[in-house]
């Protein structure tokens, strides 16, 4: 069975040993120096704040577009000549 608690930030219900809140990403300093090891702990901690969730995904779909922009502009370009 797990705990659920609330989000100090947004009051969501997550679990107690969650390392981020998954709705605002808000750490939670709840999770065992265990979990806190790894990828997540990595991602999670940038310049000392937090990186949520919806900020990760605007950023990989930033990238995304400018990618499929630049290919577009780079085949137009080439078709030209």
């Amino acid at each position: 069975m797990t705990l659920l608690i609330s989000c100090p930030a947004c009051q969501h219900r997550i679990s107690a040993r969650a390392i981020a809140c998954p709705s605002c990403g808000h750490p939670t300093g709840t999770a065992s120096a265990a979990d806190r090891q790894g990828l997540a702990r990595i991602a999670g901690g940038v310049a000392v704040s937090y990186i949520s969730t919806t900020t990760l995904a605007g950023l990989a779909l930033g990238v995304v577009m400018f990618v499929c922009a630049a290919a577009v502009l780079i085949t137009l370009i080439l078709s030209q000549h």
